[in-house]
């Protein structure tokens, strides 16, 4: 009687704990080419960072980030009125408070970029953003590669493994690749 009733216990406390235990979700994002990326995109602008402002949302649950931005050039879909975008992404900082979406694009005032958007946010997560520097000894702008730290590529057998990092091009380079997919 006394090991039945142990075992009943034993059993209550094994369900209880299954149910109390969080259960673990991971996600992967796949590696996207400049195709999939032009194609992902409804507007593609060479921007520079007008601001960067995180806040709670209103139920004071989670953090975005803002980030403001005056387009220099368009290369695909129309250019606002007033020159700029906003941007609103997961995650941010807020007081000593930080909520990090790994994976994110993450932005800095006063920072040109190449941007590949969908309804106002980076497509491909960290992948639709990619910083821009003036070369002075070529005298051109080179695009960075985007950031692929958080993104993993399927071979043929369905096997993944973390994306290789890309390598700096010059912008007028990756304008022309960017015009060819759209066509022009």
């Amino acid at each position: 009687m006394r090991e039945r009733l142990f075992a009943v216990r034993f059993a209550v406390a094994a369900a209880g704990l299954c149910v109390a235990t969080p259960l673990a979700i991971a996600s992967l994002v796949r590696a996207l080419d400049l195709a999939e990326l032009t194609t992902g995109a409804d507007r593609i602008v060479v921007a520079d960072v007008l601001s960067v402002q995180a806040a709670w949302d209103g139920a004071h649950r989670t953090i975005h980030t803002t980030v403001e931005v005056s387009v220099r050039e368009s290369w695909k879909g129309e250019t606002p009125a007033e020159g700029r975008l906003t941007i609103r992404q997961p995650g941010g900082t807020v007081g000593e408070i930080e909520m990090t979406v790994r994976g994110m694009a993450r932005f800095a005032v006063g920072e040109r970029t190449l941007l590949f958007l969908r309804r106002s946010q980076v497509v491909g997560m960290s992948q639709g953003k990619r910083s821009l520097r003036w070369e002075p000894i070529e005298r051109c702008w080179l695009v960075d590669p985007a950031d692929r730290s958080e993104v993993v590529t399927i071979d043929r057998n369905g096997g993944l493994r973390a994306a290789g990092a890309g390598r700096a091009e010059a912008l007028d380079s990756l304008r022309d690749k960017v015009g060819g997919l759209l066509g022009r």
